[in-house]
């Protein structure tokens, strides 16, 4: 009987604390107002969010194009690109970018940008992207990689002695 006693007097005391506290975890679930209009963290903190403001989405593009740019000046010092090939290079680039902005101030006339104009901005992205690098011969060599026919083997390795 004590045994008894005794887990009923804790069940009795945990649904007393779950009631007490159930109130408080739906409260600590509201989000203020200042709080729900701040940037959110983590992932897809990044992501756009559509209708957007013409100024905003012209302000993201260029920071992708600054960023891109970057990256390429960084590839090209450390690979050691002679002079003229990097004026090349960078030639290529400005005309992409030149492109790219474009694209921007069109979709950017009403002072809007929907989520098919950005889409378009992208598409265009990826298509002069892809045409550059056929350009300046910078196309994946995927012969490594390709798939060998059925029924064929590997080539066999010399052993080690």
């Amino acid at each position: 009987m004590n045994k008894l006693a005794r887990i009923t007097s804790t069940l009795a005391a945990l649904a007393a604390l779950t009631a007490a506290a159930a109130p408080a975890a739906a409260a600590a679930r509201e989000i203020p107002a200042a709080a729900a209009e701040a940037p959110r963290h983590g992932r897809g903190k990044a992501r756009p969010h559509f209708p957007m403001d013409a100024a905003r989405f012209s302000k993201r593009v260029d920071e992708r194009i600054a960023k891109q740019r970057a990256k390429i000046e960084a590839k090209m010092e450390k690979r050691g690109v002679p002079v003229p090939r990097r004026a090349e290079v960078r030639k290529a680039l400005d005309d992409l970018q030149g492109k790219v902005r474009a694209a921007v101030d069109r979709a950017a006339k009403d002072g809007v940008i929907t989520q098919d104009e950005a889409k378009q901005v992208r598409e265009l992205t990826r298509a002069a992207r892809k045409a550059i690098a056929e350009q300046l011969g910078l196309e994946k060599k995927r012969d490594k990689k390709e798939k060998r026919e059925k029924g064929t083997k590997r080539p066999a390795r010399a052993q080690a002695v």
